[in-house]
């Protein structure tokens, strides 16, 4: 099905890229059916009333509630050092499934570089694109936390997690910790890791720590990695 973005319902048009995507490349009249989301979990069915390059009305026919998730999945990032891994993230884990995906200043990233890794409007249109191309009708809620801490306290979710391991001590797998239908927030570190403070806390805060595998992650392949696995455990 072709589906297209619009966030308010009342509005009933199309514009910008989604109104050029409806006009010029896939070439539809009016009369054709198309779907549109809010991003926010609903579904309109409509028909095209007009269709030009600029602006595209449609009529809607009919409006479905998609049922969410009974839980709720956030990933906590500290972002690499370079913008294309950061959004090739965003577009897998969009992909995947996530409602909320959170980059945090942490001690090892580089704090000047930060506005050149993570452009939020590029950000924004990956995870519209992502959202669309898997057929879902939730795009994830992007934003960036200067303060780790504050973040981390302010964190309410049944599954807190933290995935680090060291030379002595491997936790479990995150597919065998994760509480099946409970709110789960992991987080991932940036390449050189959290550091040792940033670990205490967490752990004191109750995040627990989770293994992603045998293998040395890039920090994007993990949170990739992450997301999955918590997928998965809702369904073992």
């Amino acid at each position: 099905m072709h589906l297209f973005y619009q966030p308010s319902a009342s509005q009933q048009t199309l514009e910008g890229e989604e109104a050029r995507h409806c006009a010029k490349v896939l070439r539809l009249g009016v009369g054709d059916l198309i779907w549109v989301t809010d991003g926010k979990g609903k579904l309109f069915k409509a028909s095209l009333t007009q269709v030009k390059e600029k602006e595209v009305k449609y009529l809607i026919l009919e409006s479905i509630e998609v049922p969410a998730r009974s839980n709720r999945i956030s990933m906590a990032i500290g972002p690499t050092r370079k913008a294309e891994r950061n959004e090739w993230m965003v577009e897998k884990m969009t992909e995947l499934g996530v409602d909320e995906i959170q980059f945090l200043f942490t001690e090892h990233i580089h704090h000047e570089s930060i506005r050149r890794v993570l452009n939020p409007e590029r950000l924004e249109r990956i995870a519209l694109s992502a959202m669309k191309q898997s057929q879902q009708v939730v795009k994830p809620f992007i934003s960036l936390h200067r303060d780790f801490k504050e973040f981390l306290a302010g964190c309410k979710q049944n599954n807190k997690f933290i995935a680090y391991v060291t030379d002595t001590d491997v936790p479990e797998h995150l597919v065998k910790q994760v509480q099946k239908g409970e709110d789960t927030l992991v987080l991932i570190g940036p390449e050189g890791d959290f550091s040792p403070q940033e670990i205490e806390l967490a752990l004191s805060l109750g995040f627990k720590p989770v293994s992603l595998g045998t293998t040395r992650l890039r920090t994007e392949t993990a949170a990739v990695m992450a997301c999955h696995a918590v997928h998965l455990a809702q369904l073992i």
